[in-house]
């Protein structure tokens, strides 16, 4: 993977330049490619899992895992990414798996500490192959990356709807020090990666969650989606029992300075195992 290619960057977007005003953050040069380089296309390539964002039968933001053996995502073009993965029986992205919807992902190596994101919209959708075309790729920097487990790869498991939040998923969310989020934004959907020490994530007695935004690299893609748009849903990945708690809802975000939060009201769950 050696070609030059143009280095072309998207505009910031509305809703991400008043995050970044309310938040008192200085303006910065865009960064966010519309192309993958070469460095991320091997990146993308070693990984054994991803972790995706799209819409449900609703339109409303899901999330879910795909992986696989390492080299189970390939990037034959700059904006051309394939996955030869299934999703979970009972996904909700499978819903709405069809040729033009938005569709976005993040690749972590939790032991090198790099995470990468692409974004666009399906251009296949066929039984364990989906492609891609990318039309913004962009990394993060390392902070908040916990070392972690790979799923395993033998299936791609199953989800099941709960009826409410037990007490089995509050313990999940108590102890994670890892969850994604998945917004939808005027131009399609993304999904980005919190992390912080165990218990980060709180639960009020109404059952919301209260997130702290720690700072970061200052794109605010995620708040920048939830000022257009406060559907969300979070993805709580148990590396450890290779199970996942997904949570839809509605996002609210708090802008105190340094202080910065956000409030997550759920409104259904669902829970994975893999096979």
């Amino acid at each position: 993977m050696s070609e030059t290619l143009p280095d072309p960057r998207r505009s910031w977007r509305q809703g991400e330049i008043l995050a970044r005003r309310l938040a008192d953050k200085p303006e910065i040069p865009a960064v966010i490619r519309t192309a993958m380089s070469a460095r991320l296309r091997e990146f993308f390539a070693a990984l054994p899992l991803v972790f995706v964002a799209g819409v449900d039968a609703q339109c409303a933001p899901a999330a879910s895992i795909l992986h696989g053996a390492p080299g189970f995502i390939a990037c034959p073009a700059p904006d051309l990414l394939e996955m030869a993965a299934d999703f979970p029986a009972g996904d909700p992205l499978r819903e709405n798996f069809r040729e033009g919807a938005p569709f976005g992902l993040i690749g972590i190596d939790f032991a090198a500490r790099r995470r990468n994101r692409a974004n666009g919209r399906i251009l296949r959708a066929e039984p364990g192959k989906i492609s891609l075309v990318v039309a913004e790729a962009f990394g993060n920097c390392p902070k908040y990356i916990s070392p972690q487990e790979n799923f395993p790869s033998a299936g791609p498991g199953s989800w099941t709807p709960l009826r409410e939040i037990d007490d089995d998923a509050k313990a999940m969310i108590s102890r994670a020090n890892v969850f994604f989020i998945a917004t939808r934004g005027p131009d399609g959907v993304d999904i980005s990666h919190r992390g912080g020490p165990p218990g980060f994530v709180t639960m009020t007695p109404d059952r919301a969650l209260i997130v702290p935004d720690y700072p970061g690299n200052n794109y605010f893609n995620t708040f920048g989606n939830l000022l257009h748009d406060p559907a969300a849903a979070l993805l709580f990945p148990d590396f450890a029992h290779a199970t996942a708690l997904h949570l839809s809802g509605q996002a609210r975000v708090t802008f105190a300075g340094e202080q910065r939060f956000w409030t997550f009201t759920p409104q259904t769950a669902r829970l994975l195992r893999a096979k």
